[in-house]
Parts: C-alpha cells; structure tokens; sequence
C-alpha cells in the first residue's frame, strides 16, 4: 500500500460540498428537536418501497436516523483526510496517487454531503407523516435516493478509470 502524503487545497466547489452536508446535518439534528414534543407515542419508522409506511414505532425512534447520520459524517469525513486507506481498482503509484486520491476525496466528500440530506428528507418526512400532513416519503423517493447514492459513486468511478 502506498501512502503518499497529498495535502492539496480545496476549490470553491469542495468548500460548497462541505458547506452543504454540515447545513444537512444541522437540519437532520434540528428537526427532532423541534418537532419531537408535538409528536405522536406511535410514528413510522419503516417505509415500503412504493414510500407509504409499513412500520411503527416509539416517537423516540426519531432520533436513530440523527445519531446514524452524524456517526456516518464524522466517520466519512475522518476517512476522507486518508485516502490510502481506500479501495482502488488499479495499482497506486507515485505518479497516479494524486489523481485518484483527489477522485476518491471529491466523491466521499460529495456523498458526506448528500447523506445528511437525505437523511434530513427521511426524518421530515417521518415527522409529517405522524403529523398527518404527508403520506410517507413519496413514490419517487427510492427511485432518487438510489439515482443519486449509485449515480455519485458511478460517475466517481468512471473519472477514475477515464484516460
């Protein structure tokens, strides 16, 4: 395994990236706190793939996706400052290194901002559809969800293998 050291400064579109999971993730803590008193004892917590509800909960169930969102953003963004400890599909040499390292921080730092949106949508979605004013996620919601976590990793991929 080669571990080359590459600091390399991040452009505006990094910063923005970042920008956006920590607005995620603040929104994905806020909502709990602010909807959790007006809650209902029963919410859905599971949701069938056509995005109605299929499973209930305590309310309390509402801060899992919260605590698994801020678990999966701090372990991204720590994995992120080591990209040698990644998986990559061809052999890292010094010549290369910088490439594919720069791919593979660009794509965690892309889906380190995605999660906590989604993440954000599940639990306001949970939270209106307790409420009675929503019913469940939507039926686009699994067809998007998967597009843009698959289509991210996709188009990572493809630059890495591209030239």
């Amino acid at each position: 395994m080669l571990k080359v050291n590459i600091k390399k400064e991040k452009n505006l579109v990094d910063i923005l990236t970042i920008i956006i999971g920590v607005l995620g993730l603040i929104v994905l803590i806020s909502l709990p706190l602010f909807y959790f008193d007006n809650l209902p004892e029963k919410i859905p917590i599971h949701f069938g793939i056509n995005g109605q509800p299929d499973g209930f909960g305590d309310k309390g169930m509402i801060w899992l996706l919260p605590i698994i969102g801020v678990a999966m953003y701090f372990g991204l963004f720590w994995l992120n400052k080591f990209p040698h400890l990644s998986n990559y599909s061809q052999q890292i040499t010094e010549e290369n290194a910088e490439r594919f390292y720069t791919i593979n921080t660009k794509m965690i730092r892309t889906l380190n901002a995605m999660i906590p949106c989604i993440f954000a949508y599940i639990n306001y979605s949970i939270i209106q559809s307790a409420l009675g004013t929503q019913n469940g996620l939507g039926a686009w919601f699994f067809l998007v969800f998967i597009l843009l976590i698959f289509g991210t990793i996709g188009y990572f991929l493809y630059k890495t293998h591209k030239n």
